[in-house]
């Protein structure tokens, strides 16, 4: 992780830099736009004090209806600049003199204090977006060095999620200085701190409909599961985020459009909002490790592959869930047996639950004995009663053989990012392997490892909040 701050450092001094020799380079002034009157038959410029600040330049747009005005510094200090138009009355809807405050700082800059703008804040808000847009490939990189350490953790989830938030924020930044830098008239530095400060509203408003699919999947996928397995409260705490995860977006967007005119209410909004995006961004980088740890195939060099177990029927013949993981591991042991010659023992692991006639190990052992599994090649540990315990005695059994270098594990699809997890906690970092499952069981997994992300980096996670909140908060304030 220092390597990524690091990184993030050196990012940040190179953008920099690059604005310092952008600013260096391009010291043409500062350039403001005025809209001309229709009545106004000249222009003319005044300086209260003189000596610190000079009109060099004046142009008109095309369509005439646009004056760009270029100003340059002379030396440090303030002074009053009047644009007065002539021709235009004191009873015209324009207002025939036009007063602002430049200001003539260190290094040629100007600022104004009507617009915000100053000398090269294009280019600084160019340079923002580079490091916004090199945070998020920094911390991708880091996601990516992580996983190669251990495939399955939440470290790497955390840091993909920063990537994604980055990504975003870098994304809605470089639409904003585009036309500047291609020469168009940008707007002002007031303009684009709005519109970096409502970007999260923005996005909220376009994630809306997914955010209210995912909820609607996930409350449903409870409903199947409750008819399936019965009533249990895990399966109705999917129902109960969806509430809130619909409830909150729909609160966000009702905000966003209200009328409310308390003085707190964008700063409340925007701070809203912000974290908000984020939590998505957490929940987008759960999903997507999630989807790939399903999807994932071991090496063909294993020592062992454990079966996870869960529930057998009552007649101790294996259900479609359990018997679909069993299929996996050996259909895995074979395909590595041929491609390598390389034979691995099979580990059934699960222990006898109070509704079942035997234990999950010997009953997943005796079908694989059917599916023509020399007995030998299994070794049943039939104690655990939890995944983590499954890790942990199959573990023990291992080191009581002799030990073995190479292990993965066999579970359900949308088990597997879970199950690596917890066998990562167990000090143990071996690899695993998903069976096709049923889809109601994914909004549950998605949920599980998103909380399991948050819970796991909570300190990661405060810290950025506390960033986010106080962002939103003072670029809402210092605009309102």
């Amino acid at each position: 992780m220092r390597r990524t701050w690091i990184r993030l450092l050196a990012a940040l001094t190179l953008c920099v830099g690059a604005f310092a020799l952008c600013l260096r380079l391009g010291r043409g002034g500062l350039t403001l736009y005025f809209e001309i009157p229709p009545e106004a038959t000249g222009v003319s410029f005044r300086f209260e004090p003189e000596g610190i600040v000079r009109q060099t330049e004046s142009r008109v747009s095309d369509d005439g209806s646009e004056l760009a005005v270029q100003f340059e510094a002379l030396r440090r200090g303030k002074t009053e600049a009047a644009v007065i138009w002539e021709g235009v009355g004191e009873d015209s809807f324009y207002d025939p003199v036009i007063r602002m405050e430049l200001r003539s700082l260190p290094f040629g800059v100007l600022a104004d204090s009507i617009t915000w703008n100053f000398t090269g804040w294009g280019y600084l808000a160019a340079c923002l977006s580079l490091f916004l847009l090199s945070g998020a490939f920094i911390f991708l990189a880091a996601s990516r060095r992580e996983r190669r350490r251990a495939y399955f953790s939440y470290r790497a989830t955390g840091e993909l999620g920063l990537a994604i938030f980055l990504l975003l924020a870098g994304f809605f930044q470089s639409g904003t200085v585009l036309p500047f830098l291609r020469g168009e008239n940008a707007g002002t530095v007031w303009a684009l701190l709005v519109g970096a400060i409502v970007s999260a509203q923005t996005f909220m408003r376009w994630t809306a409909v997914g955010l209210g699919v995912f909820s609607l999947a996930l409350a449903f996928s409870n409903l199947v599961l409750m008819r399936h397995e019965g009533f249990r409260p895990s399966n109705m705490l999917g129902i109960a985020v969806a509430l809130v995860i619909s409830g909150g977006a729909a609160f966000g967007i009702w905000m966003s459009y209200s009328l409310l005119t308390f003085p707190l209410r964008n700063v409340l909004l925007n701070v809203y909002a912000g974290l908000f995006v984020y939590l998505e961004c957490m929940l987008a980088a759960a999903v997507i490790h999630a989807l790939m740890a399903g999807r994932h195939e071991p090496a063909y060099d294993r020592d062992y592959v454990i079966v996870l177990g869960c529930r057998i029927r009552p007649d101790g013949t294996l259900y479609p869930l359990i018997r679909s993981r069993v299929d996996r591991a050996v259909a895995f042991a074979r395909r590595q047996e041929a491609a390598t010659g390389k034979r691995a023992v099979l580990i059934p692991s699960g222990g006898k639950g109070a509704d079942e006639p035997e234990a999950e190990a010997d009953a997943m052992a005796r079908y694989m004995r059917e599916q023509g599994v020399p007995p030998e090649q299994i070794l049943p540990e039939c104690r655990s009663t939890t995944t983590l315990e499954n890790m942990r005695f199959s573990r023990k059994l291992i080191e009581e053989r002799g030990g073995g270098d190479r292990v993965a594990f066999s579970t359900s699809s949308y088990h597997v990012y879970r199950g690596g997890i917890l066998a990562a906690e167990s000090g143990w970092n071996i690899d695993g392997m998903g069976s096709p499952t049923k889809w109601y069981f994914w909004p549950n997994a998605f949920l599980r490892e998103f909380v399991g992300l948050l819970v796991s980096n909570r300190v990661q996670q405060i810290m950025a909040a506390a960033i986010i909140t106080l962002l939103s908060a003072g670029l809402t304030a210092l605009v309102m």
